[in-house]
């Protein structure tokens, strides 16, 4: 059996907060799922949000899915000392793993730094290093859309520092992720929502919120999973052409755009591999495969529920009304009766109680209008829901099938 690759991962997660980019936790996931990679702990920064945030949405996501024996460091905030817990297990977990450790930063470069601080020949221990961020030109996303740069202009002095001296260094620019990050929402949704493991129903309801904010910013029908992009270069580099340039880097620039300077090799201060994945299909079936192959391991929430058990049969039941239309919750059950979908023995405690759990893992979402005990708490049906409604129908149909030839079998027995 071969030996697994040791990785630190160095990010700015932020997928505990509304709205927020949802890059680096793919990336953590498509780590934790691949095989041949011992993600052997994550070190948090400051980007997306606070190096504070990126510890708690860490936390959180790894205790969600049953992954909290890997350690989760704290970093430094914008302005702070860069020598912290973070920058400390970097530089030891490089003496540790001398000539094998693999660092992996898709955030700002501070924690590395500090470690650089504590150790000047840090990157003599290093294996590789492999850095999502950059331009080496304009970035534009979702068609004519600038985008300003990703990661290293937030800390210029660390990203600087790193880019010059650091060795083995491959980054994935914005520029280079672009075409094959791109993740459309149904194709992202129809892929996780229907696997079997219920890895795929976490992740899709984990990150699929990311969908909703690029719609309504840039009216698109997908994300970009950037950091996931730099996560498969370190196990599949054969899907990638390495491509090195001799570049120029200085901190001014970095600070102002990220822009790594190609130039010729009498100006160069540094040898950069700048890869450019072949293939969007190839590159994002590694995802779905890392992602798939996920062990969730946790009773904090059921995610496997997709529309597949005949003992919820109120659930395809509320999720077609609300195919048609929001409701709010007393009107909903009135409906349900008119259609025929329910009896009128149904308990409504536990019509409610439905509601709520639906709500909860995600298939539907809620909001109040009024106050007081005139409040109405008006549902409706979510990209979740909508997918777990086709679920239920594909898996009634097959028992619909079973069902007659066991009525069949039943009736042939009595003669």
């Amino acid at each position: 059996m071969s030996k697994k690759i040791k990785v630190i991962c160095d990010c700015d997660n932020t997928t505990a907060f509304p709205g927020r980019p949802m890059d680096d936790a793919l990336a953590i996931l498509y780590l934790l799922g691949s095989p041949d990679i011992e993600l052997i702990g994550i070190t948090c920064n400051y980007g997306n949000g606070t190096s504070r945030e990126s510890y708690y949405s860490n936390t959180t996501m790894l205790r969600e899915t049953g992954y909290d024996r890997i350690p989760v460091f704290r970093g430094f905030e914008q302005g702070e000392d860069p020598v912290c817990d973070s920058s400390r297990f970097i530089a030891e977990s490089a003496e540790k793993y001398s000539g094998e450790l693999v660092y992996l930063g898709i955030g700002s470069l501070g924690n590395l730094y500090g470690a650089y601080l504590l150790d000047n020949d840090i990157f003599d221990k290093i294996s590789q290093i492999v850095l999502m961020g950059g331009i080496t030109e304009p970035l534009f996303v979702h068609g004519d859309q600038p985008l300003d740069e990703l990661n290293f202009s937030v800390n210029a002095k660390a990203s600087a520092l790193v880019l010059s001296k650091g060795h083995n260094i491959s980054v994935i620019t914005g520029n280079n992720c672009l075409p094959v990050s791109a993740l459309p929402k149904d194709e992202f949704l129809d892929k996780l929502c229907s696997s079997d493991n219920p890895a795929g129903m976490y992740i899709a309801q984990k990150c699929g919120y990311r969908f909703k904010t690029k719609e309504i910013v840039y009216g698109a029908d997908s994300s970009y999973c950037w950091d996931a992009v730099a996560a498969a270069y370190i196990n599949h580099p054969e899907k990638y052409s390495d491509q090195f340039f001799p570049c120029y880097i200085n901190e001014k620039e970095i600070g102002a755009s990220g822009f790594l300077h190609p130039c010729d090799e009498t100006e160069a201060n540094n040898m950069i591999n700048i890869p450019v994945a072949r293939s969007r299909i190839e590159i994002q079936e590694l995802f779905y495969s890392s992602w798939l192959n996920l062990d969730i391991n946790t009773g904090d929430a059921n995610f496997s529920c997709k529309g597949l058990y005949l003992d919820k049969l109120i659930q395809p039941c509320i999720l077609i009304e609300l195919s048609k239309e929001p409701c709010y919750g007393f009107r909903l059950l009135q409906k349900l009766k008119d259609d025929g979908y329910i009896e009128d023995t149904l308990d409504p405690t536990g019509f409610y109680r439905n509601l709520r759990k639906m709500e909860k893992d995600g298939y539907l979402t809620s909001e109040s209008s009024g106050k007081g005990p005139r409040a109405k708490k008006t549902f409706a049906i979510t990209d979740f829901g909508r997918r777990a409604l086709l679920n239920w129908r594909d898996s009634l149909s097959k028992y619909e099938r079973h069902i007659s030839r066991i009525v069949d079998g039943i009736s042939q027995s009595e003669h």
